[in-house]
């Protein structure tokens, strides 16, 4: 189980704009990208990839993504939801490049 310093923020994120109720993860990435500020937009980054680089398994992450990330089919966009993070993270970085 990962432990709550580490996920607390990541599971904050994940859950609070990728679940059940949004028409699609794009489109959830995109309202995510236009309303939340720079700074709060670095943070999460910032606890995203404290996430990716911790000492849990790819296994442990997937897993924990998937539930944290609930009613949303990550497996369905032909990657793991960890590589899947790992480029909404790369899109979050380009768009605070363009800020």
């Amino acid at each position: 189980m990962i432990e709550i310093e580490v996920s607390d923020s990541v599971f904050g994120f994940l859950g609070g704009y990728f679940h059940q109720d949004i028409d699609s993860p794009e489109s959830a990435l995109d309202e995510y990208l236009e309303e939340i500020p720079k700074e709060e937009q670095e943070t999460d980054i910032a606890a995203l990839k404290d996430f990716i680089n911790s000492d849990y398994s790819d296994e442990e992450k997937n897993d924990f993504i998937d539930e944290a990330a609930d009613g949303v089919d990550i497996r369905s966009y032909g990657v793991s939801p960890l590589v899947w993070l790992e480029q909404v993270i790369q899109k979050i970085e380009k768009n605070i490049e363009t800020l």
